[in-house]
């Protein structure tokens, strides 16, 4: 009886009711208690009108407009050296240089010729060229005098060398062997140049003549020599090696080497004609070049080492480009010089800026104009100085792995900032007076919106959503809210 009395008691509808019920006490408590512990856990704050300002930080250096290396082009001795570190120098001002000895007598030696060159040659120096041209003209001469021996002695060579063959042919090589052929051309080639040789000296009553005997009596020469050859070595065959005495042979031998020498005379006789003809026509020239007038090639080209000459001076000695301060001098008298390698810095202390790289997160809010608050370590926290926004750099510089632009700030003429120091630049880039404006951790996005939690009850900390535009990302962690919100309307700012 009482399990029957159980089952209906739990039926299924009376449990459904009971978890209802039990929800109900639940949300009952839920809230009476939990409303007052998430009332706990909100922060709140005020939608304010207020000044607005955006500022980027960036640390950086003061730079001198005027920022230069200087050194040497050419590597020497520094023989002077004229200022010191602190000086003022002004622009095409000298203030070192190297020994110029030889540069300045190589200038001096190009200006000299081209002078020369402009103001035409002297009488004594037209005089010297003229000695020139009658001296090779008189050592040419003396060589064509000389041909004469030379050429008689190859005729006699050869004359003889005839002889001495065809006897040796008259006697050995008269029976048509295999021998005879070769020897009786050959001296038939003999005889054939002696008469070509005979000719040409009877009519060597000038230069050409002379010159075209020579040339017939070389080649008429190395063409017995080969004949001479030819017949000695057939005094050498099986056939005739016993029967040819060695008196003849020898003969041959002689013959042989009377047509060499004369040979090498002639061929010696050639080249000093040709020398001594080359330095005729050189002697000819220069007078005639110097009797005209200069040539415009040759002036140019006089004035190019005239120009070459002063570079190689100039590259020995620094020059101030601008007036300004020298800052800093690494060379002294005595010491030796690198080309290219910095010696000296000129710095003009009364231009400076400041320079400093600016991440990409910061560079889009920045613009040319913009204000900028300086301070420097070197002169404590609380100088405040002023500048400008002067360029931004287009190109960018990575420096450790963060990309930056390099920001020019203008400086005030303030004895006490000097090239070096680091500037604490604030960069004002935006700035809005009496707007409306709510912490940053108000603001919430959901769904490509931005939205508020205003509080309805400012005891229960009841809020509703309201959605917002927002404008001016202002420092101290506030937002400009253009529309949504009005004047000290109490929001939530933060939820736990």
């Amino acid at each position: 009886m009482l399990k029957i009395f159980t089952k209906k008691f739990w039926s299924k509808k009376k449990i459904i009711w009971g978890i209802i019920i039990l929800l109900i006490v639940l949300v009952i408590l839920f809230l009476t208690f939990g409303r007052k512990n998430n009332a706990g856990a909100i922060q709140t704050g005020f939608a304010k009108n207020q000044n607005l300002e955006e500022t980027v930080l960036s640390t950086g250096q003061v730079v001198s407009g005027t920022n230069l290396s200087l050194s040497f082009q050419s590597s020497g001795v520094a023989r002077k050296v004229s200022v010191a570190e602190g000086d003022k120098v002004y622009q095409g001002q000298v203030l070192a240089s190297l020994n110029q000895s030889s540069a300045l007598a190589s200038l001096a030696q190009a200006q000299a010729n081209y002078d020369k060159l402009i103001n035409g040659a002297t009488p004594n120096d037209i005089q010297s060229y003229k000695d020139a041209v009658a001296l090779a003209d008189i050592n040419l001469n003396n060589a064509y005098n000389g041909a004469f021996g030379a050429l008689n002695t190859g005729y006699t060579a050869i004359s003889n060398a005839y002889l001495t063959a065809k006897s040796v042919q008259d006697t050995y090589f008269l029976t048509a062997d295999s021998s005879w052929g070769p020897v009786y051309e050959n001296v038939n080639n003999i005889n054939n140049k002696l008469a070509i040789v005979k000719d040409t000296i009877n009519y060597t009553n000038n230069t050409s003549a002379i010159d075209l005997a020579i040339s017939n009596s070389v080649n008429s020469l190395a063409s017995v020599l080969a004949s001479l050859q030819v017949i000695r070595d057939q005094t050498n065959t099986d056939l005739h090696k016993d029967s040819v005495t060695d008196a003849d042979k020898t003969s041959i031998d002689s013959q042989k080497t009377a047509v060499s020498s004369a040979l090498s005379s002639l061929n010696t006789l050639q080249s000093s004609l040709a020398s001594s003809k080359v330095s005729l026509q050189t002697a000819q020239h220069n007078l005639a070049a110097k009797q005209s007038a200069a040539r415009s090639e040759d002036v140019d080209f006089a004035r190019g080492q005239v120009d070459a000459a002063r570079a190689v001076l100039n590259n020995q000695i620094i020059v101030a480009p601008e007036s300004g301060i020298i800052t800093q001098v690494d060379i002294k008298v005595g010491e030796q010089a690198v080309a290219s390698k910095e010696v000296m810095i000129l710095q003009n202390i009364s231009d400076l800026h400041a320079e400093a790289d600016v991440s990409e997160a910061n560079i889009a809010a920045l613009q040319t104009g913009q204000q900028i608050d300086y301070t420097f370590d070197a002169l404590g926290p609380d100088r405040h100085f002023t500048g400008k926004v002067l360029t931004i750099n287009p190109a960018s510089t990575v420096i450790s792995g963060v990309v930056n632009y390099k920001v020019k700030g203008s400086l005030e003429n303030v004895p006490e900032i000097k090239p070096g120091m680091t500037a604490n630049m604030t960069i004002l880039a935006a700035q809005k007076d009496n707007a409306l404006a709510v912490p940053a951790t108000a603001v919430r996005s959901k769904n490509n919106k931005q939205y508020v939690r205003v509080i309805d009850d400012p005891k229960t900390k009841k809020y509703h959503e309201v959605e917002v535009k927002t404008g001016l990302q202002a420092d101290g962690g506030l937002v400009e809210i253009l529309s949504g919100l009005f004047d000290n309307q109490e929001i939530v700012t933060y939820m736990k």
